[in-house]
């Protein structure tokens, strides 16, 4: 194999994906980064050179130095290899360096695996189980053109095709490179955060998903005081159920945003009459 120059690897971050065992949710934007913020936030601030995202663009911030360039899936039934190949046109680095948009990724764990991949045909993390992360991989640029050209990587398994090179295998903290693919893996990482906000907000989107409403028309710390007055001010038990209520009778009507908003001050304010004592 001939020497390839250590030069600053390209990005891949693959945000495609429709999440089915989520019910569509966009994981990439769940707020379960390392640093707090969305996943996607902190893999765009942990990836190295030219950040190529391969989905559709979101609003985010990016606090990298980093260019970043949204590019559309080709083939977006294909899966993440396809993801891969369309965003490796655009890579001009020796060495390009993959990752999904729906885990957690530390700038430091990327360092190490491009450390491991310079000078070999590439690099990857370790799972729990053992076997390479294909999503969290440093490869040289032309090894993985040569793997994906036949196929255009449609329908083809990331961890197959690596498998065929001479991957060095980086072992990582569990807690660094975490996948979301279920709501089973959400719940543990609230639930071991101990933020109850971020347990309340996670709770409320699997909520909406299930009854298929929109999370951002939520009106929660309104509702969450209303709930609080009614307990207070009324009983315990009445709490949820005028909630409940509310609820019925927005969706029975279909009232916009700014209605329920009203209708909430309306329950409130009868809350506050009732506790009035002659």
């Amino acid at each position: 194999m001939s020497a390839v120059t250590a030069s600053i690897p390209d990005s891949i971050i693959v945000a495609g994906g429709s999440a089915t065992r989520m019910g569509g949710l966009d994981k990439a934007m769940l707020p379960l980064g390392l640093s707090g913020k969305a996943l996607l936030a902190d893999v765009i601030n942990s990836c190295p050179g030219k950040v190529f995202i391969v989905g559709y663009p979101r609003e985010i911030h990016n606090d990298s130095n980093n260019l970043v360039t949204w590019i559309p899936d080709l083939n977006p039934s294909g899966g993440p290899a396809a993801g891969i190949w369309s965003g490796l046109s655009h890579v001009t680095s020796d060495y390009v360096f993959i990752s999904a948009a729906d885990q957690t990724l530390s700038g430091e764990t990327v360092s190490n695996l491009i450390a491991a991949a310079i000078g070999n045909e590439g690099s990857w993390a370790i799972r729990t189980d053992g076997s390479g992360q294909p999503l969290c991989a440093c490869v040289r640029t032309e090894l993985l053109r040569e793997l994906l050209v036949s196929t255009q990587g449609i329908n083809q398994s990331p961890l197959h095709l690596l498998s065929r090179l001479k991957m060095i295998g980086v072992n990582v903290n569990p807690d660094q490179v975490v996948d979301f693919d279920t709501w089973q893996d959400v719940a543990k990482a609230v639930k071991g955060s101990g933020a109850m906000d971020q347990i309340t907000q996670m709770w409320m989107a699997r909520v909406a998903t299930l009854l298929d409403v929109d999370q951002h028309e939520m009106l929660t710390s309104e509702l969450l005081d209303l709930t609080r007055e009614v307990a207070h001010g009324i009983e315990r038990k009445s709490a949820p159920l005028t909630t409940f209520l509310l609820g019925y009778a927005a969706g029975k009507d279909s009232l916009k945003h700014d209605e329920i908003h009203q209708l909430i001050e309306t329950v409130s304010n009868a809350v506050a009459e009732w506790q009035i004592v002659d």
